[in-house]
């Protein structure tokens, strides 16, 4: 007796729902007017209204929610972290070996190429100096006297002695170079502009021959690695405006331009491998920091509709254009989607043009439809059937 009962009232709830959503049939009504016309609730030819007071939809119009069609660019955002190195770095590395008499500098201060850094004990290399320009000296006057006895036709000065004293001079000069290019090896000098590292050296300490010395970042430019998708293949291009920001330097966006990419998609990640630079002259970026790097690309006016406005069938996507209270489902191609917004193409699409966007399951081609208003959407016309 439950099960029957229950059954009863779900078969009354669905009764209900029918009602309160197209109506009462016409042929039950009929059993409620009286042989005068007047119907049930007493007004002459009137029907009750329903749904909350709202005119009836008539037979087979159906109550639908609309919004405007327009046309508005879509802008493609494309984001990435990367780590920021100096446009230049050197490590500077001992090419002699010696014991550090002078440091020149303190702290990581900013130096310019040619700036002394250290200087080694160069005794030695100073002495052989000398001795080089006193045996070029030698060679010199021993070769500008055989010419001078040449000149005077003594025949003292053979042709081969004076081969063997030009021969004489052109090995001092050489010895003296080396001489001078050791002793200048002894100065260690920056080799580009930037900012020193960290130095460890001091007085009295042995620099051994290929030690590292002290890193040298030139930051007035940074330069920023970073990965994007294959499907931003098509926004790169060199000098490509990008923005950045670091959590180092909270509210503050850095701007800069692509200088590189890669010309292969990575086979495992899908990604490919792109370098913009940014200026900072200021100073306030170093090399390692973080940053997370924007691509943006703004795209031609296309429609813009709800995203309930779209539907998907066999055949593709689509949506439902109100036009005369009635509707007809347009084929589209779905472009871009933000929040609740999609971006759409199709032929039939035009600025202010009517899409349904709520009551599209219910819809079929060339079907009745009474607007509802509601936010963001504007009331059709009455279909035939409800007036």
């Amino acid at each position: 007796m439950k099960h029957i009962l229950s059954l009863i009232a779900a078969v009354l709830l669905i009764i209900a729902a029918y009602i309160y959503q197209f109506g009462m049939p016409a042929g039950i009504s009929s059993l409620f007017s009286d042989s005068t016309g007047q119907t049930a609730s007493g007004q002459a030819g009137l029907a009750p209204k329903a749904n909350g007071g709202r005119r009836s939809r008539g037979p087979g119009a159906t109550y639908v929610t609309l919004a405007d069609v327009t046309f508005r660019p879509y802008e493609d955002t494309f984001s990435a972290i990367g780590t920021g190195v100096a446009k230049q770095s050197v490590t500077l590395v001992s090419e002699v070996s010696g014991q550090i008499k002078q440091v020149m500098f303190e702290g990581t201060p900013q130096v310019s190429s040619g700036d002394v850094l250290l200087e080694l004990e160069n005794t030695s290399e100073r002495i052989n100096v000398e001795i080089a320009q006193a045996n070029l000296s030698q060679a010199e006057d021993t070769l500008e006297r055989y010419t001078l006895l040449q000149s005077r036709n003594s025949g003292i000065v053979t042709a081969t002695s004076m081969k063997e004293a030009e021969s004489a001079v052109a090995v001092a000069q050489g010895k003296l170079a080396l001489a001078q290019k050791e002793l200048e090896d002894r100065t260690i000098t920056s080799p580009i502009d930037g900012r020193l590292g960290l130095v460890e050296w001091e007085v009295g300490d042995f620099l051994s021959n290929g030690a590292d010395i002290v890193d040298i970042n030139n930051t007035e430019t940074i330069l920023v690695t970073f990965e994007l998708p294959e499907r931003a293949m098509n926004l790169l291009q060199l000098h490509k405006d990008v923005f950045a920001t670091t959590p180092a330097i909270n509210g503050k966006i850095f701007s800069g331009k692509i200088i590189a990419f890669d010309s292969t998609i990575d086979e495992t990640t899908r990604t490919i491998t792109v370098k913009a630079e940014i200026d900072n002259h200021d100073g306030r970026l170093w090399p390692g920091m973080t940053f997370e790097v924007m691509l943006r690309q703004t795209t031609e006016p296309l429609a813009a509709v709800p995203a309930m406005a779209l539907t998907w069938t066999r055949d593709g996507t689509q949506v439902w254009l109100a036009e005369d209270g009635k509707v007809r489902a347009v084929p589209v191609i779905f472009r871009y989607r933000q929040d609740d917004t999609i971006w759409i193409e199709g032929d039939d699409l035009k600025e202010g043009t009517k899409v349904v966007v709520e009551g599209v399951q219910k819809l079929r081609p060339g079907a009745s439809i009474i607007a509802d208003q509601d936010t963001g959407s504007t009331p059709d016309t009455a279909s035939p059937a409800a007036e």
